[in-house]
């Protein structure tokens, strides 16, 4: 949930599902939430009171840039400094990102047919 969310300084609106997207690139590459070893409560409260979460420059070097610059601009706690999805669209990582025919033949070259993988 993002940060102004969980305030009830602002209505739930497209700058908290920009947030989302940032916490959702997260999950995906580690497997998991942010803080999720945590209690409930105590991600709420380092979400308000921490840095927000992100991709370690160091540790996670095998994440390019653009991705690590995309999720950091997603993450940014000011909702008013967060971009608008349109904004977004027009950052490198999805200016170049592979084409859907492309990722569909990189994800499904080689993998045997549904009936044939059970």
């Amino acid at each position: 949930m993002a940060p102004e969310v969980m305030q009830q300084l602002h209505g739930y609106d497209f700058k908290a599902d920009i947030w989302s997207l940032g916490i959702t690139a997260l999950e995906l590459v580690h497997g998991h939430a942010p803080f999720s070893k945590h209690p409930p409560m105590k991600v709420l409260l380092m979400t308000l009171q921490n840095a927000p979460p992100g991709l370690d420059y160091e540790r996670d070097k095998r994440f390019s840039k653009s991705f690590k610059e995309m999720v950091a601009t997603c993450l940014v706690k000011d909702p008013k400094k967060r971009p608008a999805s349109e904004k977004l669209l027009k950052h490198h990582f999805f200016k170049h990102a592979r084409s859907y025919d492309s990722l569909v033949h990189t994800i499904l070259d080689g993998l045997a047919p549904l009936d044939k993988r059970s």
